[in-house]
Parts: structure tokens; C-alpha cells; sequence
């Protein structure tokens, strides 16, 4: 066979894999998201990781875990894990996104056991995959490593690749689901029939025929760049290496409509490029920044090429990457590129083939990594004890049953000290988190219907219950804090109490005296609170005390499906440090609606920053075994 007729077999190749991608990715995106091998809310940190056609996948992820859902979710290079670990990752997942395995991505694989939890998305199967790769994903998995698998198995055979990035996006998005269904937030994540996400890959080629519609005939042998609007060129490194790998041309920049006039449009102004411009239908005002753009370029010497997406979010992804394909197929052709023999093949081992010397340790991780960082609810007795037996720390969070304005609900308070407790766990060694405790003392906000108040008496026996349970047990120490203001006094009042009611029944029952510590500082709480919001362009008087921007915030990071955004509206805006005056005897009369702050500027991302800070106070009461 000659030279020409083997190119041509490699191109019909995958030009056939690129028509077989939209039912692959329809599949993908049909099924049901994977089980996780964590607990998204008892961790302190996301990484995620990937190289190559994987890194865009990994990017997106790592974005909409962060952005929608409200985690401290990191894209991490590769490189940066050549050891395996990083500091602190014990309390971390580690997310690795690599089609074929590949033997430089096995760094960050290395030890799965020094990471609170691992999840591998992959193409490789124990039977498809090769001796090697098997025993790698035989000891992950002995290790307790996830894995989450996506087609197809084999693309090796050239240098591009036109399913595995697709199919891999899908399993991005699956893995967000997931992470988002567990964290109480199923709608953070946008949504597109897969039916209509694989006709829009379908319809690549006619979508390319358009917007090649009165561009220049030369104007895809010039020089690429790609111009995108909101960030979104963060998104591109897939869309560069498919020019770079598939057509062998320099690798093109990727820069934002904003940042083009910051040296990049001065630099190419006197060259001949070819502006590839990643549209989306739901990017505000990119028509208007796309109009100045164009009127800065010179006809003589630059053309654009605008790409349109019309699916909502990052499923744009799936049309930009089938329109590039649609490009690299044609212009392979033109040129007679053979996508099955490139420079070089075969000379890049020394860093493509490195790899650890040998796989993981396979001594098995349990299923379950144990009670210590654990929600108590989830647990068996079994490992409960041996937890107990290692110096176990019972984190106790403190709800309330009451209003929160005409937009939060009830449960406002109790899913905060939830959330908080999964936090305060994931980072205190031996932390164990019990549900939180949903009934408050409440008095200040009974005047509002549907609010239920315990007496401070009722709290304190109920309290004092709890930790003689604990305490007898065997728990080394007990961790109080409270979500609701309004169990700030009373906790305090009732500490003395309750550590003589967990030292009497230690002492029952043969057991050392527990340390029992309780946050009860509701003043440096919200000066602390405040602080993060004043940081992010919040006035006091908005973040409020009460159903303000803060907990408004917050509860679009954990619940947002429960905020009723078209009930927002400004209450009562009162700046002060301590507000409590306008709480008693009863918050009705001072604030009507029952909201102290303007919820109205509320955001999902700083919620996250909320949550954040308000763990760091927490973990430094506990560190410090003071009352504060």
C-alpha cells in the first residue's frame, strides 16, 4: 500500500470515529451518575487533574464544582503531583481524568491511600486494557479508588483524538451531578437533553459550512487564534492541542474579548491570522464586545470565523470541540495529513513513557474509610468503636426551627450546622459529625408563624443528655457550635453543666473525662463573617444578621432549589456589629419581614467564601479549647 493510500485509510479512520461520536456521547450523558468513592461535604479540598485532550475535561469540572455547586473544587497540573501527594491530602479527593492511562498521568496515582479519597475517570477496562494497566486498576481499586468509566477504549492510533474528549466531557458532567446531588444542590448544574447534545454534534459539519460562509478562501491556512468572552477561554487547551496535534500547527493562543486588546491585537496586527471566535447563546453581551472586536481588525490581513453553541453552560463544550473536529477532518484532507504517522513518533518516551516504578501499594483501603471524619448517621457501631478507640472527637451542631424572611426556609439554620459539621469533620483529625440539632431556642422570632422555640432549660437538658451519651462512650472530646444566634447565650450558660454531666457519666462508666468545648462567640462570629463580605464588596448593612446577603449567600452554595429568589427584598439594614437590641423581646416589631439585611446581591461562590471563613473560626475554638 502506498505512502498516500495508508494517510487516506488513517484519515476514513477517524473521520468514521468523529460520525460515531454523537450516539457514544448520547450514551454517556443518558446514564445514571456514578457512585462517588467520598462524601463531597466532608472534604476540605477537590483536586482534579488531567494532560493532554483530558485537561479540558478536568478544567470543567473542577470549574462547575466550584462555581455551581460551591466547593473548594482545584484544577491541579500534573506536574504539580509528581509525588503523588501534595500537602495536607489526606483531608482532599483527588479527581484524575486520563482516556488511555497514561503512563505520566500514573504520578498522581501513585498513593491513593494518603488522599481522603480517590476517583479515577478513565477508558480502560481490566480486559481491553493490557497486563499493565490492569494491575494499575486492580490495586486503585483494592486501594479504594473510584473508578468511573467512559468510551471508547482504544483511539491510540493517531496522534488526535475525536471521541475520548467528548465522551470524557460527558463523564465530567456525570461526576458533577453526582457531586451536586449529594450536596443537596441537583439543579446547580445546568442542563441538555442528550439527544439534542448529540444532534448538535451530528450537525458539526453544516454548522462549520455556515460559519465558513464568506470567509476568505486562504483563511484556515493562516495563522490560528481563538477569541472567546466570560472566561470561557479558559476552556479551550482541548480545542489548541486539536490544531496542534491534529494539524501539526504551532499552538494557537486562546485569549478573552477583553484581554485581546492588552498587547495580543498589537502583536498579530501586522500578521495574517485566522480569529476562530467561540460563541455561546447565552453569554451576556458578547454580540456587543464581538462588534467592538471586529471593528479593530484589518480585512486585508484577518478573518473571523465565528463558531456558534447554542447549549446552555459548559455543554457549549461539545459543539466548539465537534466544530473543531469538523475543521481538523477538512483540513487534513487538503493538506494529505496521515493522522496515524506524525515527527517524532516514538521519541517522546523519555517524558511521555515515565512513569512510577512500580504500581500502588495494594494492601486494601475498607469501603468505608471509618467513623473519624464521618457523618455519625452513616456509620456502623463497629466502626464507630475502633474510631472511638483512636481518640474520636463528637462534633455537635446546634439548628434552630424558625423564619428566615420570605425566602429561606425553616430549616435554614439546621442545614447551615450541617454543612458546617461535614466541614469542621474533614478537618479535624478524628472528627465524627451527628446530626445537627433542629430545635432551637427561638423566642425572639415566635411571633412569626411556623417558629418553634425551646426553653433555654428545655436545650440545656437536652444537651446534657447528649453528652452523657457521649461521654460514656468514650468519646475523647465533644465540640459544640451553634448555627442560630439564639443558642449563642444559652450555651454558654448551660457549659458548666454539661461538662459536669459528661465527667459524671465518664466517671460511671469507667471512662477518662472528656474535653468538652463549645463556640459561643456570636460577636466575633459576625465580625468575622462580616470581614469575608466587606473582602468581596458587601456592606455590613447588606450582609445582615438575619436572612441578609450572608445567609442568603450561603444557602444558594448548599440548597439553592430552597431559596425563593423571587421573594427577595431588602429588610430591615441595620450595620452594626451587635444587633442583638433588634432581636428582643421580638424581631417582629423591628423588622417586619423578618430579614435584617438586603438578600438581593446574595451569590452562590461567596457562600462558599462564607462557609469557609466560619469553619476557620470554628477550627480555631477547637484548636483552642476555649469557650469563644
Amino acid at each position: 500500500m502506498t505512502q498516500n493510500a495508508q494517510a487516506g485509510e488513517a484519515r476514513a479512520r477517524l473521520r468514521a470515529r468523529f460520525e460515531a461520536a454523537p450516539r457514544l456521547v448520547q450514551q454517556v450523558l443518558a446514564a445514571p451518575p456514578p457512585a462517588l468513592p467520598f462524601d463531597p461535604r466532608a472534604l476540605r479540598r477537590i483536586r482534579i487533574t488531567g494532560i493532554g485532550a483530558s485537561e479540558s475535561c478536568a478544567r470543567a469540572l473542577a470549574w462547575l464544582l466550584a462555581e455551581r455547586v460551591g466547593l473548594d473544587a482545584r484544577f491541579t497540573p500534573i506536574g504539580a503531583l509528581a509525588s503523588g501527594t501534595l500537602p495536607d491530602c489526606e483531608r482532599d479527593a483527588l479527581v484524575v481524568f486520563s482516556q488511555g492511562l497514561a503512563p505520566n498521568v500514573r504520578f498522581a496515582l501513585q498513593a491513593p491511600k494518603r488522599w481522603r479519597a480517590m476517583l479515577l475517570v478513565t477508558a480502560v477496562t481490566q480486559e481491553g486494557g493490557g497486563p499493565e494497566r490492569a494491575r494499575w486498576l486492580a490495586t486503585l481499586e483494592a486501594a479504594g479508588a473510584g473508578i468511573v468509566r467512559f468510551p471508547p477504549e482504544n483511539e491510540y492510533d493517531s496522534l488526535v483524538r475525536v471521541q475520548g474528549p467528548l465522551c470524557g466531557l460527558a463523564a465530567a458532567l456525570g461526576v458533577a451531578r453526582a457531586v451536586a446531588q449529594a450536596c443537596g444542590r441537583e439543579r446547580a448544574i445546568e442542563y441538555a437533553s442528550p439527544a439534542d447534545v448529540a444532534a448538535r454534534i451530528a450537525g458539526a459539519d453544516a454548522a462549520l459550512d455556515a460559519a465558513l460562509a464568506g470567509v476568505p478562501a486562504d483563511a484556515l491556512a493562516r495563522r490560528f487564534a481563538f477569541l472567546a468572552s466570560g472566561g470561557y477561554a479558559a476552556f479551550a487547551s482541548n480545542l489548541q492541542q486539536k490544531l496542534l496535534e491534529g494539524l501539526l500547527r504551532p499552538m494557537p493562543p486562546a485569549w478573552d474579548f477583553l484581554e485581546f486588546a492588552h498587547g495580543a491585537f498589537q502583536q498579530g496586527y501586522d500578521e495574517s491570522i485566522c480569529f476562530l471566535a467561540l460563541l455561546r447563546a447565552d453569554a451576556p453581551d458578547e454580540a456587543v464586545w464581538l462588534a467592538r472586536l471586529t471593528e479593530m481588525l484589518e480585512p486585508t490581513r484577518h478573518a473571523l470565523v465565528k463558531l456558534h453553541a447554542s447549549l446552555p453552560g459548559l455543554y457549549a463544550l461539545f459543539e466548539h470541540e465537534a466544530l473543531l473536529d469538523a475543521l481538523m477532518l477538512r483540513q487534513q484532507e487538503a493538506l494529505g495529513i496521515d493522522p496515524a504517522s506524525w515527527p517524532g513518533k516514538g521519541r517522546d518516551a523519555p517524558l511521555f513513557a515515565a512513569m512510577p516504578e512500580s504500581v500502588p501499594e495494594a494492601t486494601p483501603k475498607p469501603a468505608h474509610a471509618g467513623a473519624a471524619g464521618s457523618e455519625l448517621g452513616a456509620c456502623v457501631w463497629p466502626e464507630l468503636e475502633a474510631a472511638i478507640a483512636q481518640g474520636a472527637c463528637a462534633i455537635v451542631p446546634l439548628g434552630a426551627v424558625e423564619q428566615h424572611g420570605p425566602h429561606l426556609p425553616f430549616a435554614t439554620d439546621a442545614w447551615i450546622a450541617d454543612a458546617l459539621a461535614a466541614r469542621v469533620c474533614a478537618r479535624w483529625p478524628g472528627g465524627v459529625a451527628l446530626p445537627a440539632v433542629a430545635f432551637g431556642c427561638s423566642p425572639e422570632h415566635a411571633d412569626f408563624p411556623g417558629t418553634v422555640a425551646l426553653r433555654s432549660e428545655t436545650l440545656e437538658a437536652l444537651l446534657a443528655d447528649l453528652v452523657s451519651s457521649l461521654a460514656r462512650h468514650g468519646f475523647a472530646s465533644v465540640f459544640l457550635f451553634s448555627a442560630h444566634g439564639g443558642n449563642a447565650a444559652p450555651l454558654r450558660d448551660a457549659l458548666p453543666a454539661l461538662r459536669e454531666a459528661a465527667n459524671a457519666s465518664a466517671r460511671a462508666h469507667g471512662r477518662p473525662a472528656p474535653r468538652v468545648v463549645a463556640h459561643t462567640d456570636l460577636a466575633g462570629l459576625t465580625r468575622a463573617l462580616q470581614r469575608a463580605a466587606a473582602a468581596q464588596g458587601i456592606g455590613a448593612a447588606e450582609a445582615g444578621h438575619h436572612a441578609g446577603e450572608i445567609e442568603t449567600s450561603i444557602l444558594l452554595a448548599l440548597r439553592p432549589g430552597a431559596v425563593r429568589r423571587d421573594a427577595f427584598a431588602a429588610g430591615t439594614l441595620e450595620p452594626r456589629a451587635d444587633a442583638q437590641a433588634l432581636f428582643y423581646p421580638s424581631l417582629r416589631a423591628n423588622a417586619p419581614s423578618g430579614t435584617v439585611g438586603d438578600p438581593r446581591p446574595a451569590d452562590a461562590a461567596r457562600g462558599a467564601r462564607y462557609l469557609e471563613a466560619w469553619t476557620e473560626e470554628l477550627i480555631a475554638c477547637l484548636r483552642e479549647g476555649g469557650t469563644s
